[in-house]
């Protein structure tokens, strides 16, 4: 079985949506070195009108929910029955789409208009589908497939007019539950490239060098980019930039960029070792969680501008997400009270909003969160 092995509790809650892509980091090269640390009080600047998209799931059902800034009640979309976190996103500001993999059957990606609540099987696949993403114009489809007959097998499906082309990837033997497991689709902000990590806690050492992070042109499904081998063996935690087909991610030497069109690869930070990282969108900031020496996680921010590292508070935090230039979600952490998996901390299921500008945070009305993706705002 390639199935992930997902920590579930009742309630658990994924929040994803959709981003317009505008962010220009600058590039640099040199080791981050800490600013004091941010203070955790205070209320921060609320964001603009903003709808998200997000699943509640428990051990053996599904729910996908719409929230509205401007509304305290989300209304339920839909209603699965199934264990898997559905992953779910905008396709556009009035269409959203969603994966059901079911404990038995094939697994569906299902869009469904919000004015209507008609909806559309627009994927049916034999196997797990951990990961899916459709460009910004909505044009073309990209889903990850993992087979759950033991063999491992993984492929990357590429969908644009009914056509669909199929690339076949290095077996995947099992997936963890650790912090560097990571899966994620993501299209640059013109659509021009895809974004691929599908790395796997266990056997990232033997890994080959091809296969489980790869860059795909959009216009012929070619490979535009696969880290190099050596120092760059066994890239993650990547994700592009807002206004630029600039792609960051982690490897051995720390955070590095690769932009489209220019040879070899840039360093921002060496020695910088992050775990979920975004781009705000106003081409200054990268959000991510720093594990310390406790093995407790912390969010820092990387000012683009200044090339360095900045603290957003002492307290244990992961996952940050940007809702607004100035404005970041993350989950809080707490000690476990027996084993965990992963760290001596897991998230305690409150989602805190943290002000750049305020330098405060304040706790929000979702309780149950233990997962967020990097989250996308349509604006309402």
């Amino acid at each position: 079985m390639s199935r992930p092995l997902v920590r579930l509790q009742p309630g658990v809650i994924i929040l994803i949506g959709l981003l317009s892509a505008c962010s220009a980091p600058a590039s640099g090269g040199t080791s981050p070195t800490a600013n004091a640390s941010l203070s955790a009080s205070g209320t921060p600047a609320p964001a603009s009108g903003y709808r998200v998209v997000y699943t509640a799931s428990t051990a053996s059902a599904g729910e996908i929910f719409l929230y509205d800034s401007a509304s305290s009640t989300p209304q339920q979309l839909a209603s699965l029955s199934t264990g898997a976190p559905a992953e779910a996103r905008f396709i556009s500001p009035q269409k959203v789409a969603y994966v059901d993999n079911p404990n038995a059957g094939p697994a569906k990606i299902i869009s469904l208009e919000l004015a209507t609540r008609a909806t559309s099987t627009e994927v049916t696949a034999n196997g797990y589908v951990p990961a899916f993403a459709y460009s910004h114009d909505g044009s073309l489809l990209a889903y990850l497939v993992h087979d759950t007959s033991g063999t491992g097998k993984a492929s990357l499906h590429l969908r644009r007019s009914g056509q669909e082309t199929t690339l076949s990837l290095n077996s995947v033997p099992g997936r963890g539950i650790g912090r560097d497991d990571e899966v994620r689709l993501e299209f640059a902000p013109d659509d021009k490239y895809l974004l691929m990590v599908d790395t796997y806690v266990g056997n990232q050492g033997q890994a080959p060098q091809t296969g489980q992070f790869l860059v795909i042109r959009s216009a012929d499904n070619t490979v535009a980019f696969v880290p190099p081998s050596g120092i760059s063996a066994n890239a993650t935690m990547a994700t592009w930039a807002r206004h630029k087909d600039r792609l960051y991610y982690r490897d051995a030497v720390g955070v590095r960029t690769w932009d489209a069109g220019v040879a070899g690869l840039g360093t921002l930070a060496t020695g910088l070792h992050w775990y979920d990282p975004a781009a705000a969108a106003d081409d200054r900031w990268l959000a991510f969680t720093l594990i310390d020496s406790n093995s407790v996680p912390h969010v820092r921010l990387y000012d683009l501008q200044r090339n360095q590292l900045v603290a957003t508070g002492a307290l244990a935090r992961s996952h940050p997400i940007f809702i607004s230039g100035d404005t970041i979600w993350y989950l809080e952490e707490q000690a476990c009270a027996s084993e965990c998996l992963g760290g001596p901390s897991q998230t305690s299921g409150r989602v805190l909003a943290y002000s750049l500008n305020s330098k405060g945070e304040t706790a929000l009305p979702f309780t149950d969160v233990h997962s967020l993706s990097q989250l996308s705002v349509a604006s309402s």
